[in-house]
Parts: structure tokens; C-alpha cells; sequence
């Protein structure tokens, strides 16, 4: 609902959040300019009202104070439930892989589009595509409380291989389901875009793994089925493992016996170890041989999603 009345509209955001309203609030219906759309505007859209409380941030490899201007914590001031708000941000980049070039840009109308094909799913972040008064598409997004994938291992205080036997077989159950889930969407002309470790949050409600951020979109959609090499091995060797990092501190890697070499690397990121076997010799072959599939020096690569998840049910059961 709109709040016309500017009384009603400063006790609505007092009563739903921790700020006190002074003097006039800045009503935005054109979201162009999403860079001066600040904490304590109100954004108007389809008919309803949101409190923004600020931008978010990048939340990962030592950005964490860098703002994303073009995202918005907000309050949906008729329901109060807290909203992320994606507005127009137009920007795109080439990258490298196995020799094909990668083109990827930003799509609203990508995300929007997903946003619709994944509906109800409990794997993926729920929202809804609004327009505003001139035009912009903008994604109001339901917020998921809890961290991300990449988060939450971080902070496990374990070490390898008591969290290999422990908590990893409880991991794959959630993660499992979370790629089957996007196995099917790619099965209906979708893509991700962005599979990355941040873009999987672990709710707090159910605890299940849901996908975020879709409006990357990209010219070679089995960028997913690489990219999810990344997740698989980062949940594997709790964490990313850096050919740096063996050489400088081989003593957080007591069971090595084999030496590494430039075909250990995983294929996106060559400065990461995904023959991680040879860190840790306890991690069964049947489940080595699936990450070595994204290596540098793999001769048989996966195709889809779907032969991923078959192999580690295989695995995991």
C-alpha cells in the first residue's frame, strides 16, 4: 500500500525499523539514478511503499566494504518483511575458458525471467519483477536470512579431516538437491550466470542451500558447468587451497605425499588446487575422480549438471 498521509508514513517506518524520522522524506518513483537513492528514502513501486536502509556490500576476498549502489536493503512498509531491491545497473566483461571467450553482462530482464522459471522452489531466492514510473525493471527480492556457502565454512573451526568425515556427507545432502535443482532449470533454457561459493546462501530457516543472484547473463551457458566445479571443490577441502598456499605452508598439509603440478589446477582458477587427493590422501577415489573433471589437466569433462549430481549421489548417496 501507499502511505500518502507524510504522518502515517513516518510512524510506519518508526514502528518497522530502529530509525526516527526527522523533517521530509525523499519519495522515489524513478529509480534511474540509483546511485542518490540513500538510506531513509522511500521507494515507490506498484503501489507500495519501501523503506530503503542502505546499499549492500560485496561480501567476499577482502571487498567487503565496497558497496553494490544498485542494490538496496529495504523494509516493505506494508508488510514489514525486509526486501533486497535490485534496480538497473548496466555493466559486462569478457573472461577466459578452455580458449572460449566468455562474454557476461548484466540483464534484468535475465534475472527477471529466472526469477519467474524458479517460482516456489526452496533452492532459489524468491521475488517478483516490478516496473517503475519510467520504465526501469526492478526485482523486489524476498531476503534470506543466513549465511553464504562461503561464509559458513570459513567460520568452521575444524580441521580437514575431522570435517571430511563429520560434517561434509551432511553438506552434500543440502548441496546435492541445491545443483539437482538447477540441473532442471538448465533443462529449461536457463542459466545461472554467477555460480560462485557467495551465491549460495545456507538458510536459518530450513537449512537448505538456495541459489542467489541470477542477472548475469552469459554466451556460453556450460559456464554453470564449470563454474560448479568451484563450489564442489571448495566444499570438499573446506575452503579454496592455493598452489601458493602449499608451498608456503606445507605444514597445514601434514599427509601430502605427491607433488603438485600445473594439471592439479582447477580450470577456472589456475592458482586453486582441485586434485585435492594429493592434500589430503583419506578423500575416497570414486570422489577425487569427480573434481579432477574440472582440472587443467582433466580428458573427460562433464556436459551438464545433471551428470554431476548423478556421480556424487553416487558418492554421497
Amino acid at each position: 500500500m501507499i502511505f500518502d498521509n507524510p504522518a502515517e508514513l513516518k510512524d510506519r517506518i518508526e514502528e518497522l525499523t530502529p530509525r526516527r524520522v526527522y523533517g521530509r522524506i525523499r519519495i522515489v518513483e524513478d529509480t534511474s539514478s540509483y546511485m542518490s537513492i540513500e538510506g531513509g528514502a522511500v521507494l515507490r513501486l506498484a503501489g507500495h511503499d519501501y523503506y530503503v536502509m542502505g546499499d549492500t556490500k560485496e561480501g567476499r576476498f577482502g571487498i567487503e566494504d565496497q558497496p553494490k549502489f544498485w542494490v538496496k536493503y529495504a523494509v516493505d512498509l506494508t508488510t514489514g518483511a525486509s526486501k533486497i531491491i535490485k534496480l538497473v545497473f548496466h555493466e559486462q566483461f569478457t573472461t577466459a575458458l578452455a580458449g572460449f571467450k566468455i562474454h557476461c553482462r548484466r540483464s534484468p530482464t535475465k534475472e527477471a525471467d529466472f526469477i519467474d522459471a524458479v517460482r516456489g522452489s526452496p533452492h532459489f531466492m524468491q521475488g517478483e519483477r516490478v516496473i517503475d514510473q519510467v520504465g526501469n525493471l526492478v526485482r523486489i527480492i524476498d531476503f534470506i536470512k543466513g549465511p553464504t556457502l562461503f561464509n559458513h565454512l570459513a567460520t568452521l573451526d575444524l580441521p580437514h579431516e575431522r570435517y571430511f568425515h563429520e560434517v561434509l556427507p551432511g553438506l552434500m545432502q543440502r548441496l546435492i538437491p541445491a545443483i539437482d535443482a538447477l540441473a532442471a532449470v538448465h533443462r529449461r533454457g536457463h542459466h545461472h550466470g554467477d555460480v560462485r561459493n557467495d551465491h549460495l546462501l545456507v538458510s536459518s530457516e530450513t537449512g537448505d542451500l538456495r541459489w542467489i543472484d541470477f542477472d548475469y547473463e552469459v554466451n556460453f551457458t556450460d559456464y554453470d558447468v564449470w563454474s560448479m566445479g568451484n563450489i564442489i571443490s571448495y566444499a570438499v577441502g573446506k575452503g579454496i587451497h592455493t598452489f601458493h598456499e602449499v608451498a608456503r605452508r606445507p605444514d597445514r598439509y601434514p599427509r601430502m605425499t605427491r607433488y603438485l603440478d600445473e594439471h592439479d589446477a582447477l580450470m577456472l582458477f589456475r592458482h586453486r588446487v582441485v586434485n585435492l587427493k594429493k592434500l589430503y590422501p583419506y578423500i575416497p577415489r570414486e570422489l577425487n575422480d569427480i573434481l579432477v573433471r574440472f582440472s587443467v589437466g582433466a580428458i573427460d569433462f562433464y556436459d551438464d549438471l545433471d551428470a554431476q549430481v548423478r556421480d556424487l549421489r553416487a558418492v554421497f548417496g
